[in-house]
């Protein structure tokens, strides 16, 4: 059980795992719940935020910004926001 524990715990899964369900969302509501589909660069939005993750946490390791709770939480503010955009008809 402490495999999964570390495994789970690693920033890459985290981010993945975040940016994953994300996307699943986004393709729920473009499909079910949204009166248009969403473009595909708004959909491009959280995966893109992921890949800034991914790139600069090898670099600035120390720094308060590469911490991975801050980059999840950009990533579901992202998903919101596209969702909310492409509703309001404004993306």
């Amino acid at each position: 059980m402490s495999k999964l524990k570390k495994f789970v715990k690693s920033p890459h899964v985290q981010i993945a795992l975040v940016t994953g369900i994300c996307i699943i969302v986004l393709a729920y509501f473009s499909k079910k719940i949204l009166p248009q589909p969403i473009k595909y660069l708004p959909a491009a939005i959280p995966p893109f935020m992921m890949v800034i993750f991914e790139s600069i946490k090898d670099k600035y390791k120390d720094k308060k910004f590469a911490e991975v709770k801050y980059w999840n939480i950009a990533v579901i503010v992202s998903t919101a926001l596209v969702i909310i955009l492409t509703w309001y008809e404004i993306i």
